[in-house]
């Protein structure tokens, strides 16, 4: 056990540090510890050997590059430790400034906060959020607190939740009503612009109970009840109240409040409000089944002793976040802006509590405060003690004797990062980085070039291996992607506000390209494997300004700054990802399909997204949280979950042979990719993206073996998509906006329903999302159409799209919207000359469509499409790749794209003798005339 932070901090300022550490714990009457883990004096400040006239105990310091130590290498040469500390307080209070790296903090942060910080109330990621305090007395009283900025960002998700939590740990017991209480029932007030207030019961309350009760549901009490006590986390008579609002069909308030009656056991009782992002059912939910992410140590006379919490269902990443100290950034900012010394008094003894506790034996590391408890927390946790340390240095709550602690604390990470290693890539770009840190922000120690000059080289090499060829990361996360680059740009900068030399990183700028390929119009991330959707502008402006890219530039400010980029959609065949585009705006269309596969990755071969116009029409669906439960299961571990195909009902295994390919032209996309993610059965998936109108996509699921197998075809919605079917159509029912229309070209193939499922836009916030499903059961290849087309709001969807034949070697869809009419034919690559519609073709893949003066087509392989009995087009050889060719009679104008438009491709023989230009690949080439056909050159 630790020792309580009022007595660290007693022991500390009163000088009782100057003994060994191991001193001050048994001298408080803490649990006695075996061993401890802190550097000595001798071998921090150096042993002189005063006969030899040299140091028998090398010290950790440069005293001779730093003349400003030169009182504190006097003392430690006479052996006088004491004045040693004092003497390097004195120094790092009149040193130069340090530029530190920024603080790292994962959750939603507000000066509120603060208070409970310094009581260690702590909360993990964005799922939970505090509101305010309230404070209950004896008797029944209602209380009204603002939930205005709750209640208008959870309108989207349909739903709002609120949290009850004891904010001290004391004997008495706060009572709430519950919705099912005759009196006082909660309730939200909604008030707008116009005067108009709708006040709306709670749909769900109830309250969960620890020890015996933990199974134990509560959800019809007509009151909910709310306790902390004791020490730990919780103990066995701990009570959490919760609350749930549907918002569905309401709109955005001006204010909000919410209306509790309570009182208390005690004289009073102050109570926290957070709101909750996870809704839930009262007569299910029990403590063991609630994921919980806020926990207090508050009062707690045995400190905290940073081990993982049991007893309650909690991510397993509070036991490694909490470490990481991410509130340290927050309490120093506070400090700086107030230069209150309770504040700082507080985060001194939070630092030295932890450090008193992991450097014993008992934490099962020799590198005690170094390392605990993972290399990873222990990167982190430095990168956020550099940077209050920087604050707290010149704090008169620092003594001589916690300087030194800390100071040896920080040294003593400078070796571990040196040597530790780790096979997941981001956590090594992590630990140099903290490494980097060390080196900047404390040049004193001996060690310091070395550790930056090092890490850096490490971190250029180490870039360089976590990226695939193409340029793509290896693991299968934007988030995670992200978080690389934002650590590059952090230590660049740092080196850079230091006046280091940085260098050349030359991988950086193939994953920024990634990151930024990859990014909605929006600017927001994909979220595709464990990652969050949150908007990335600002990381890809950084990356911009570091690498001195201008069309970096571009896509980071939404066009404002910067030069447009030269490509829209692009290809990563390395990491097995394409990605379909028109543009770099916010109103641009936007299509991503993958194969990818690595850590963070999930079971969601081919899955896409899709963007149109204003929002993600098909997201994907997050990650919710590391935890066991149902929910998070669901998320991260289903192929279910993702919009793809399910196989057999089976989780897809993301390593196994597969590849995605995109080519690209300037009205049309074709991608096509495969996966055998599900063993005996290969997915294959085409998707054809007309850009102004949406996209095709084509599924063939072949299995290896003459048995029925089951196929779930599922499109995932938002949470506020209101999704309806008429037959097999569906169709999204949002509020405003763009809408999404689901049509399968054969409505009678599979079995369509609205299932519910879950949407995750960031890390412990969740809410219900319905989703499409279509199932069917068959032996032999199965074959899906769909059209996915957006719809602009104000605008009618005049489109369709229909199966005309269908066979094991050819399938013949027809396209209707407004007045183009298309034929689309996907064909075995066997040379035969196959009919659609009013067109043939001896290739594998042919799309025509005629709109007005326009006529369009696409093709793939094969060299003579035919309208009716007539050449349309001829090749004179077979098609090398992909031709895209744009006809109009209007501007009488021919245009060639496509792969199989490169040099040294096919001449073309086309049925326009209209026509008077032509182009190429964007060059113009000569027309010749052959009869009544035109002569279109290959380039050369």
């Amino acid at each position: 056990m630790s020792l309580t932070r009022r007595h660290i901090l007693q022991a500390i300022l009163a000088g009782a540090a100057a003994t060994p550490l191991l001193s001050v714990v048994a001298a408080t009457g803490a649990a006695a510890a075996t061993v401890t883990t802190e550097i000595s004096d001798a071998a921090f400040f150096g042993a002189w050997n005063s006969t030899t006239g040299t140091w028998s105990t090398s010290p950790v310091f440069d005293y001779d590059g730093h003349p400003g130590m030169t009182s504190v290498a006097d003392a430690a040469r006479a052996g006088d430790y004491r004045t040693a500390r004092t003497a390097l307080l004195q120094y790092m209070k009149g040193r130069d400034e340090r530029v530190p790296p920024a603080w790292a903090y994962n959750g939603v942060y507000s000066t509120s906060l603060v208070p409970l910080f310094l009581d260690h109330i702590w909360t993990l990621g964005k799922g939970e959020i505090y509101q305010t305090t309230l404070t209950v007395g004896t008797d029944w009283t209602t209380s009204a607190p603002d939930v205005t900025s709750a209640v208008q960002g959870a309108i989207s998700a349909g739903g709002v939740g609120f949290m009850l939590m004891a904010r001290n740990k004391e004997s008495a017991r706060a009572e709430f009503a519950s919705r099912h209480a005759a009196d006082g029932a909660p309730e939200l007030t909604l008030t707008y612009e116009d005067g108009t207030v709708l006040t709306l019961a709670a749909d769900q309350s109830c309250y969960i109970a620890a020890g015996t009760d933990a199974d134990t549901v509560f959800g019809s009490a007509e009151t909910i009840e709310v306790h902390d006590e004791g020490t730990g986390a919780f103990s066995s008579t701990s009570r959490k109240g919760y609350l749930w609002f549907d918002l569905s069909g309401v709109t955005s308030p001006q204010t909000a409040t919410l209306g509790l009656t309570g009182r208390t056991s005690g004289t009073a009782q102050d109570v926290m409000l957070y709101q909750v992002q996870v809704g839930f059912d009262e007569s299910t939910r029990t403590w063991n089944n609630t994921v919980q992410n806020t926990f207090s140590w508050q009062g707690d006379a045995k400190g905290f002793d940073w081990k993982k919490i049991t007893g309650a269902n909690v991510d397993s990443e509070f036991y490694y976040q909490l470490p990481r100290f991410y509130f340290a950034g927050p309490l120093a900012d506070a400090y700086a802006a107030a230069g209150d010394e309770e504040i700082a008094t507080g985060l001194i003894g939070l630092m030295t509590d932890f450090i008193a506790d992991t450097n014993t034996s008992a934490y099962g590391s020799a590198a005690g405060a170094a390392s605990y408890p993972r290399n990873l927390d222990a990167a982190w946790r430095v990168q956020n003690w550099c940077y209050v340390y920087e604050i707290l240095r010149s704090s008169p709550s620092l003594t001589a004797d916690t300087n030194t602690t800390l100071l040896k604390a920080l040294y003593a990470a400078g070796p571990f990062f040196s040597t530790t290693t780790s096979a997941t890539a981001n956590w090594m770009i992590t630990i140099k980085s903290a490494l980097v840190y060390l080196g900047v922000c404390f040049p004193e120690f001996a060690s310091a070039t070395q550790w930056r000059q090092d890490a850096l080289a490490y971190l250029v090499q180490q870039l360089g291996s976590s990226l695939y060829a193409d340029g793509g990361y290896i693991e299968a996360s934007s988030t995670y992607a992200m978080g690389v680059a934002n650590t590059f740009v952090g230590t660049s900068n740092v080196l850079v506000a230091n006046s280091y030399d940085v260098g050349t990183i030359a991988p950086l700028s193939g994953l920024s390209w990634f990151l930024a390929d990859q990014t909605y119009p929006n600017g927001y991330d994909p979220a595709y494997g464990d990652s969050s959707y949150t908007n990335q502008r600002s990381s890809l402006a950084k990356l911009a300004d570091l690498l001195g890219d201008d069309q970096l530039k571009y896509v980071a400010t939404a066009g404002a700054e910067g030069t447009e980029p030269d490509h829209t959609s692009v290809t990563y065949p390395d990491t097995r990802v394409a990605v379909q585009r028109t543009g770099w705006t916010d109103t641009d269309w936007y299509l991503r399909i993958g194969a990818d596969r690595g850590n963070h990755g999930h079971p969601d071969e081919l899955a896409v997204q899709v963007y149109a116009h204003d929002r993600p029409l098909l997201p994907a669906m997050g990650a919710y949280a590391y935890v066991t439960d149902p929910t998070a299961d669901w998320l991260r571990k289903t192929t279910q979950s993702h919009n793809t195909i399910t196989v057999d009902g089976a989780a897809q295994d993301p390593t196994a042979a597969g590849s995605v390919g995109n080519v690209a032209t300037p009205w049309a996309d074709l991608a096509d990719g495969y996966t055998d993610a599900t063993a005996g059965v290969r997915h294959e998936r085409s998707v054809l993206f007309l850009h102004d109108l949406g996209w095709i996509v084509s599924d063939a699921l072949t299995p290896a073996d003459s048995a029925e197998h089951s196929y779930e075809q599922n499109w995932h919605l938002l949470p506020d998509a209101a999704p309806t079917l008429d037959g097999a159509t569906a169709r999204t029912a949002f509020g405003s906006g763009t809408q999404l229309h689901i049509i399968p070209a054969d409505p009678d193939a599979a079995t369509p329903a609205l299932k519910d499922g879950y949407y995750s836009p960031v890390t412990y916030q969740v809410a219900p999302a319905a989703y499409v499903s279509y199932s069917l059961a068959s032996p032999g290849t199965v074959k899906l159409d769909t059209l996915l087309l957006p719809v602009r709001e104000h605008t009618r969807a005049k489109a369709s799209l229909s199966l005309v034949t269908g066979s094991d070697s050819a399938r013949v869809l027809e396209l209707r919207a407004d007045s183009l009419k298309g034929y689309y034919l996907r064909a075995a690559d066997d040379g035969t000359s196959r009919g659609f519609g009013p067109y043939r073709y001896d290739g594998p893949l042919a799309y025509v469509d005629q709109d007005q003066s326009v006529l369009r087509i696409l093709l793939t392989g094969g060299t003579t499409l035919q309208q009716g009995k007539n050449d349309l087009l001829a090749a004179d050889q077979a098609l090398n790749g992909t031709l895209a060719v744009r006809l109009n009679t209007r501007d009488k104008t021919i245009e060639v794209s496509g792969t199989a438009a490169a040099a040294g491709g096919a001449d073309l023989y086309l049925a326009a003798p209209w026509a008077r230009s032509a182009t190429v690949a964007g060059q113009a080439v000569p027309l010749t005339r052959k009869r009544d056909l035109v002569v279109v050159a290959a380039l050369r």
